[in-house]
C-alpha cells in the first residue's frame, strides 16, 4: 500500500509538471524582474552603505576609544587596561549579540506556528498546497515554503518569514474563510499568497536582509519608504503569478471579508482617482508618508495601472 509521504511526493510531481507545461518558470521570472519596483533597488543599496558607514564610526570610535590616553582620569593602571580591553571588544560583542537576537525572534516566531497554526499539505486544503507548488516552481524557488493557516481575531493579513533552511508563510484564517466559507473566493486568496511568495522570491524576509540595513532601517522616513517599495513589488508578482489586477484583494483588505462582494469596483476606482483638495491631499501624503505599506489610494492606482509603472512611494 502507498504511503501518506510517496502519495504527497505524487501529487507535488503532478502539480510542478502542469505549472512547467502553463507557463515556464524562465518567462516567469523575466517577467518579475521587470515589474520591480524601480526605487527598491536604489534604497537599498543607500539603506546597506549606511549601514557600513554607521558599523565602521563605531568600530573607529572604540578603537579610538581603546587608544586614548585615560591616565589623566584614572590612577589605577589596572581600571585603565580593562576599560580598554572592553572597549575594543565592544563592537564585536554588540554585532554578535544582535545577530543571536535576530535568530532567536525568527526561531520564535516559527516556534509560535508549529504550536498554534495548522500546516497547509496535499490532505489539509489541498487547494492552497498546489498553489503553494505551482508558485513555487514558476518561482524557481528550490523548497516549496511551508505554508500556515492561524485564527487571528478577525485581522485581515498575511505575512512571510524566514528561518535557516526554512521559508514559510502564515495565511490568517479569516482570509482563509473567503475561499471556503464566505465567497468561494480562491482567486483573492491566491493573490495574498503571491504577494507573500513575492517576499520570499526576492529575499525581503531573510537574516541577510535584514542585518544588511538593520540600523538605517530604523529611521522614521527613510525605513518605511523601502518597505513601500517591497510592498509594490510585491503586489506586482502577485499580479503575474496570478494573472489578476488585485483590485477585489485590495476591496477586501478596505471593506473586509464580509462587504468586499458587494464593493461597486468602478465607483471604487472612481474615487481612488478622484482629485482630492490640498489639505485631503497633505493628509494623504502625511500618513502615506510614516506607513510600511502604501496607503490604498496608491497602492490601488499601481495594481490597476494598464502601463505597470512603478507604484508612488510619496
Amino acid at each position: 500500500m502507498e504511503s501518506t509521504e510517496e502519495k504527497n511526493m505524487e501529487i507535488t510531481e503532478n502539480i510542478e509538471n502542469e505549472a512547467e507545461a502553463a507557463r515556464s518558470p524562465g518567462e516567469v521570472k523575466k517577467e518579475i524582474r521587470k515589474l520591480r519596483h524601480k526605487a527598491e533597488r536604489p534604497l537599498y543599496w543607500i539603506l546597506f552603505v549606511m549601514n557600513i558607514l554607521i558599523l565602521l564610526c563605531a568600530f573607529v570610535f572604540t578603537m579610538a576609544m581603546q587608544s586614548s590616553d585615560l591616565s589623566g582620569f584614572i590612577d589605577d593602571p589596572d581600571i585603565i587596561e580593562l576599560l580598554q580591553t572592553i572597549n575594543g571588544g565592544i563592537v564585536f560583542f554588540y554585532l554578535a549579540y544582535v545577530i543571536i537576537a535576530f535568530l532567536c525572534a525568527f526561531y520564535q516566531l516559527y516556534a509560535s506556528e508549529l504550536s498554534y497554526a495548522i500546516k497547509v499539505t496535499p490532505r489539509n486544503f489541498p487547494e492552497i498546497y498546489e498553489k503553494s507548488v505551482e508558485f513555487s516552481k514558476n518561482l524557481g524557488m528550490k523548497k516549496v515554503p511551508e505554508v500556515y493557516i492561524r485564527q487571528q481575531n478577525g485581522i485581515l493579513n498575511a505575512f512571510s518569514a524566514w528561518v535557516i533552511g526554512k521559508r514559510y508563510v502564515q495565511l490568517n484564517s479569516e482570509i482563509v474563510d473567503i475561499a471556503y466559507m464566505e465567497n468561494k473566493d480562491f482567486d483573492t486568496l491566491y493573490f495574498v499568497m503571491a504577494h507573500e511568495f513575492g517576499h520570499h522570491y526576492f529575499n525581503h524576509v531573510t537574516l541577510a536582509h535584514s542585518f544588511s540595513i538593520l540600523l538605517p532601517r530604523i529611521i522614521p522616513i527613510l525605513g518605511p519608504l523601502y518597505s513601500r517599495s517591497q510592498e509594490y513589488t510585491a503586489d506586482r508578482v502577485a499580479q503575474v503569478l496570478t494573472e489578476s489586477t488585485g483590485i477585489k484583494c485590495m476591496a477586501m483588505l478596505s471593506a473586509g471579508r464580509h462587504l468586499y462582494p458587494y464593493v461597486d469596483a468602478e465607483d471604487y476606482l472612481e474615487n481612488i482617482y478622484r482629485h482630492p483638495n490640498v489639505l485631503e491631499r497633505l493628509g494623504r501624503w502625511i500618513v502615506n508618508l510614516t506607513v510600511d505599506q502604501p496607503i490604498a489610494p496608491f497602492r490601488v492606482a499601481a495594481i490597476v495601472d494598464p502601463e505597470q509603472k512603478s507604484g508612488r512611494l510619496i
